[in-house]
């Protein structure tokens, strides 16, 4: 019999068979609807203004990464100190109207108790009465609560605003 080695031909092969076809087939996650639909449904109740659906979806200690100093928020008070601060910073720049809209996720895994979701968004608002926009992305780690899906942590990314004229 021949050798490749000291492990048997017939061996190897069978094993380089079932190395190709699992790098062929990667394990795919868990399906992640149910987080998706809690993200946006999050993003929609904060787009019709209601903060407590805000601070309710998010795990004790969340990560924030935005766009306004100080860029980072994380621990228990998170979710309020970023609000704070972005009502401040939307007062400093003229901003009214904010809003922000999205589409199906580009990513969504879900290993059942986490999961990782992209999704391309538009931040639309008005600043000084004119129509700005950025086309972006949003990344979201959730973790499934007792009560559902929480955000752990969120990352809004983009190029600076445009005026939409």
């Amino acid at each position: 019999m021949p050798f490749l080695g000291a492990v048997p031909m017939k061996w190897s092969l069978s094993v380089a068979t079932a190395i190709c076809v699992a790098l062929s087939n990667p394990a795919q996650a868990a399906p992640a609807d149910d987080a998706v639909r809690a993200v946006t449904t999050w993003l929609d109740k904060f787009n019709a203004g209601d903060m407590s659906a805000f601070y309710a979806a998010h795990t004790a200690n969340p990560v924030i990464v935005d766009e306004f100093a100080p860029y980072l928020w994380s621990g228990a008070n998170a979710t309020h100190v970023w609000a704070d601060g972005f009502d401040a910073d939307a007062e400093a720049h003229g901003i009214t109207e904010p809003r922000m809209d999205w589409a199906a996720p580009l990513r969504a895994d879900s290993d059942g108790k986490s999961a990782y979701i992209v999704l391309p968004t538009v931040y639309r608002f008005k600043q000084n009465g004119r129509a700005m926009s950025a086309a972006g992305t949003m990344t979201f780690v959730m973790s499934r609560a007792a009560d559902g899906w929480k955000i752990a942590s969120w990352a809004y990314s983009a190029p600076a605003p445009a005026s939409d004229r």
